[in-house]
């Protein structure tokens, strides 16, 4: 292995490992499965480096036990998953006489793997640990136990790569699919990696003579350090998109406090959220996604109140010609809507309000979100320097012809609208 990644490798798999620990003894099946691969990983690659070796061999006396222990380790990651495959793509209900095989089946290799490393192999003690294999793969006992080695590699990497692709299209687009391409990726960069190797072992002669660790061959080194970042980054993205979506939703609610301020004191009718202030709210622990939700919910329901209590009093600003008519052909605008409530908020009756805007048509949460964010954006730009009277551009929030609307048919749809949002 390169110097680059004899330390950096490991350090990045135990970091996984420690990250997914607490999904794994508390989450499912196929969630512990891939946590028992990624530490089956993690151990395979902390016993490459030389001073893990030289450790290895001072504690036991073995002078290549390293090399059995990182070849167990890959085994046992390639049976986690293999099960995390059949947890997660099975389909109908699990058997036990199946699964009980297939965990006989990797204890027979397991001690296939052991009994010919101990009984058949040659140890030289003076020479590095990967001469034990690297130096005779023409050896009928070493092939024998390479290919051990790659047959479960190729059926789990295999799999993996299916599974991962074939189902890429059921996530959402975005980071969560990127992970599953990336997951994809790295299950089949690693079955191109095992087909490189039996072709590679298969031309190779035993040459006990050769100096030094024995064969080096760089894509054996690459391809595998590839698809192991391909699996790491497919297992990061999820994570990312969640922190994305987080910092979202933080600076959503940032955008929406200052209007959701106002209107918690000017209406205290409506049953609002906790009462905290600006960045305090950044300090809130957990998912914020449903908070976002709720205080949309909030605002609108207090823009409702603010409606009916505008047609009740009579206090609007009457329009600028008997025949204007909204621009738009009625289409409220979030300037219109924030002016409105500025005007309603901060402004007199007796100053002439401005007209509320046309109630809209029904909105998902989404929609409702993303036009708040914009009414409250055009409500934090207009000015409170004591300002009675705030100017309206010709046409918008603007009426009908007959003055004051009636408490009929509009303000009924705009009850129904906002009711609909919920």
């Amino acid at each position: 292995m390169y110097s680059i990644y004899q330390f950096t490798l490991p350090a990045l798999m135990w970091t996984m490992v420690i990250w997914r620990a607490p999904s794994a003894f508390g989450g499912t099946r196929a969630s512990r499965f891939l946590w028992g691969f990624l530490a089956a990983v993690a151990v395979a690659l902390t016993t490459r480096p030389p001073e893990v070796v030289h450790l290895i061999r001072s504690l036991t006396g073995a002078p290549d036990l390293s090399v059995l222990i990182k070849h167990l380790a890959g085994l046992a990651s390639n049976y986690c998953v293999v099960e995390y495959v059949i947890a997660v793509h099975g389909r109908g209900p699990r058997r036990a006489a199946a699964a009980r095989l297939r965990l006989v089946f990797v204890m027979a290799a397991a001690l296939a793997l052991t009994v010919l490393f101990v009984f058949f192999f040659e140890h030289d003690p003076g020479a590095p640990a990967t001469r034990v294999t690297d130096a005779h793969l023409g050896d009928p006992a070493v092939r024998l136990y390479e290919g051990i080695v790659y047959v479960y590699l190729g059926i789990a990497t295999a799999l993996s790569a299916k599974l991962f692709w074939s189902n890429r299209r059921s996530v959402p687009a975005g980071l969560l699919r990127a992970g599953v391409v990336c997951l994809a990726g790295g299950g089949a960069m690693g079955f191109v990696y095992t087909l490189y190797r039996v072709v590679f072992l298969a031309r190779q002669e035993s040459r006990p003579d050769v100096p030094g660790r024995g064969t080096p061959d760089a894509l054996s080194e690459i391809l595998p350090v590839i698809s192991l970042l391909l699996i790491v980054v497919g297992l990061g993205l999820p994570p990312l998109r969640t922190l994305v979506r987080h910092v979202g939703d933080q600076y959503a609610l940032w955008r929406l406090h200052p209007l959701w301020s106002d209107l918690l004191h000017a209406v205290p009718s409506v049953a609002f959220g906790p009462r905290m202030g600006r960045t305090r709210d950044l300090f809130v622990a957990g998912d914020r996604t449903l908070d976002v939700a709720h205080r949309a919910f909030e605002i609108r329901d207090a823009c409702l109140v603010l409606r009916d209590r505008s047609a009740a009093t009579g206090a609007e600003r009457p329009a600028e010609a008997p025949d204007e008519a909204p621009v738009g052909g009625g289409v409220p605008t979030a300037r219109a809507e924030a002016e409105w409530l500025f005007s309603m908020l901060h402004q007199e009756p007796d100053d002439g309000r401005a007209a509320a805007p046309p109630p809209a048509d029904s909105r998902t949460p989404a929609e409702e979100v993303a036009w708040l964010l914009k009414v409250a954006a055009a409500y934090g730009q207009l000015p409170r320097g004591g300002a009675t009277a705030m100017p309206r551009p010709a046409g918008v929030g603007g009426r009908p012809q007959g003055g004051r609307p009636s408490s009929g048919h509009g303000q009924e749809h705009g009850r129904k609208g906002g009711q609909e949002v919920r």
